[in-house]
């Protein structure tokens, strides 16, 4: 019994995630957005200068973002060309082409995107995009909102 209670606590906990998109700095509430039990997310968008996709990817732990993959087929401004301290840049080549990912463990205090139509940011959650252009071009805000266990647990029970 206290296993499957606390089987089914941990699959809440899963799923009770979300990611809050706001209105930047500390505005409104613009989305919130159910994160998959593996709490990964993505950003695609078009680079600036190069005008080539770019993915980043990343994932909630307790309530904080943590960037674990940059993924672009063309260097330009800003993109890794070396690996940094505990980073890993692969290059991976295939029918498609040539990407490289760069593999990292990246906290972000915050996260903040500012929209405009040329990048055009889109989130992906569970592969579902959502087009953050849809806000106009302004900066947006995502946090992570992940209840504590103890407070998961009082939220499961009946």
């Amino acid at each position: 019994m206290a296993a499957a209670l606390a089987l089914l606590l941990a699959a809440n906990i899963g799923t009770a995630c979300a990611l809050v998109l706001l209105d930047s700095p500390g505005g409104a509430p613009l989305a919130r957005v159910p994160l998959p039990a593996d709490r990964g997310f993505a950003l695609r968008y078009t680079h600036s200068v190069t005008l080539r996709p770019v993915e980043s990817r990343y994932v909630v732990r307790a309530n904080l973002i943590v960037q674990t993959a940059e993924v672009f087929d063309e260097h330009g401004p800003g993109m890794a060309t070396d690996a940094g301290p505990g980073e890993r840049l692969q290059t991976q080549r295939g029918t498609e082409g040539t990407r490289f990912v760069l593999s990292t463990e990246r906290p972000l205090p915050r996260l903040v995107v500012r929209l405009h139509s040329l990048p055009a940011f889109r989130l992906l959650v569970d592969d579902a995009p959502i087009d953050l252009a849809q806000w106009g071009s302004r900066a947006v805000e995502i946090r992570a909102d992940c209840p504590a266990p103890a407070e998961a647990g009082r939220k499961a029970a009946p």
